[in-house]
């Protein structure tokens, strides 16, 4: 039997004084959350699989495999054009599944203008498969809309991989703790975007809160303290106007103060076992990051995710993701704790059982094998 071939970013990554900064984020796909869907697909799809680059030779691909699966992310949206990997798939005669597509859109506008390319590498697979795996219902009605319908809605694949065995039954004996350490996540990219620092929103507040109370504060794809934390080679220079945003980010004096919260504070991970672990040293894991939170309930630690746009409240509202929005709430430890008391963990426990069924046949109709009925 031919193996399954798997169209991802490498499972993990090992920071190292001889590896080049740049090297290192770009291999998780300048997000560390990548990394979660990246090994719950791995972990699901049964029989022999071998890695593949998205450069790959269509003709020895067509030889030398039995179907070609992507592990996909919010990749259906106006910025991101897939041009080159829809020519490499349109050359594919074995069957293409791409599990996890996410619409990427600032609000439910239904109105994105996806560039052709993307478009092409959608409805290729869709061709070359019985269905595309999304993650919500948003994202499907706007598929439909580019004339692709047949798909599936799964939600992330991530969301039915316990990280720690286990780790659904934790869940259910800590779901009403509000207790004990509390871990916050934002989201942002480069600190040198100068609106992200000027302009007011959750994002910007959370980054505050954490460095105001002194708690410990997730990154996944913030560049700027990522490489203060790891060892690696050729690592970005942060200048003194980069430096004078991140401080009006973090709304810290000066940039000791700062760089002292990081080094006490921040946390990141390039392994995922390693990141489960250290979800045990907290008692609440709360922010606007999707994988972070789904990270910390599959390892049985209480979250809530803060959704900002159609991508994150599309998954909340069907894996019932403890959640809420941005403009609800105190963002203080007290508001937050209150949040948690009110959460239903219990329906994000139940949706995730029959969600999974769903995926698991999903999986099968396209001719995988899998262990996922036996989710949660």
């Amino acid at each position: 039997m031919k193996p399954t071939g798997l169209v991802s970013i490498p499972r993990s990554q090992k920071p190292a004084v001889s590896l080049p900064f740049a090297t290192l984020m770009a291999a998780a796909g300048y997000n560390t959350g990548n990394m979660l869907f990246t090994n719950a697909v791995w972990e699901q799809i049964d029989g022999a699989k071998q890695a593949v680059g998205f450069k790959f030779n269509p003709e020895k691909l067509n030889k030398s495999l039995s179907a070609v699966v992507i592990p996909a992310a919010n990749w259906f949206s106006s910025s991101v054009d897939f041009s080159d990997l829809a020519n490499r798939v349109e050359q594919l005669d074995i069957p293409v599944v791409m599990i996890g597509l996410g619409a990427q859109d600032g609000s439910y506008s239904h109105e994105i203008d996806v560039p052709e390319g993307t478009v092409r590498l959608v409805r290729a697979v869709a061709e070359r498969s019985k269905s595309v795996s999304v993650r919500g219902n948003y994202t499907k009605a706007v598929l439909e809309k580019y004339g692709i319908t047949n798909v599936t809605v799964t939600g992330c694949p991530s969301l039915y991989q316990e990280f720690r065995p286990g780790a659904d039954k934790l869940l259910a004996a800590t779901a009403r703790n509000s207790d004990g350490p509390l871990l916050l996540h934002s989201t942002r990219y480069y600190a040198s975007h100068r609106p992200f620092a000027e302009t007011p929103s959750v994002h910007r507040d959370i980054f505050q809160l954490a460095f105001a109370t002194a708690t410990d504060l997730l990154m996944q794809s913030e560049p700027e303290e990522i490489s203060m934390m790891v060892p690696s080679a050729e690592k970005p220079d942060i200048t003194p106007e980069t430096m004078g945003l991140m401080l009006q980010i973090y709304g810290a004096s000066n940039q000791a103060e700062l760089e002292a919260y990081i080094a006490k504070h921040a946390r990141v991970f390039f392994d995922v076992s390693r990141w489960s672990a250290a979800m045990l040293s907290y008692g609440r894991v709360f922010g606007t990051r999707l994988h972070a939170t789904i990270m910390a309930l599959n390892s049985g630690v209480p979250a809530m995710l803060v959704c900002h746009d159609s991508r994150t409240q599309e998954v909340a509202e069907f894996a019932k993701l403890p959640s809420t929005a941005p403009e609800e709430g105190s963002l203080s430890d007290e508001g937050i704790r209150k949040m948690f008391q009110s959460a239903d963990f219990e329906a994000f426990r139940k949706a995730r059982k029959i969600n999974a069924a769903t995926y698991f046949e999903f999986l099968v109709a396209n001719g995988f094998e899998s262990t996922l009925s036996n989710v949660g």
